[in-house]
């Protein structure tokens, strides 16, 4: 009996290098990226799409995955989408 919840949270977020932060001004001024295309058509949910997770990016996600669970918030996907 009870119930198990199955939800949780999904953000994406950009790792930026701070040598590549410093040269764009839209990360700068907006705090956001303003610039960028589109995903190709048809490389949606494709293999192709994933890429390994590197040493900083998994030690990024490893902390905010154990700040959330802190706050109650279970985190277990870890990918890495490789845009254009």
């Amino acid at each position: 009996a009870g119930c198990k919840q199955m939800i949780g949270l999904e953000q994406e977020f950009f790792l930026v290098p701070r040598e590549a932060y410093a040269t764009r001004a839209d990360l700068q001024l907006a705090g956001r990226t303003l610039l960028g295309c589109g995903a190709a058509r048809g490389q949606e949910m494709c293999d192709h799409y994933m890429g390994p997770l590197n040493q900083h990016a998994l030690a990024a996600i490893r902390e905010m995955q154990s700040e959330a669970f802190k706050l109650g918030i279970p985190l277990r996907t870890r990918h890495r989408e490789v845009a254009p």
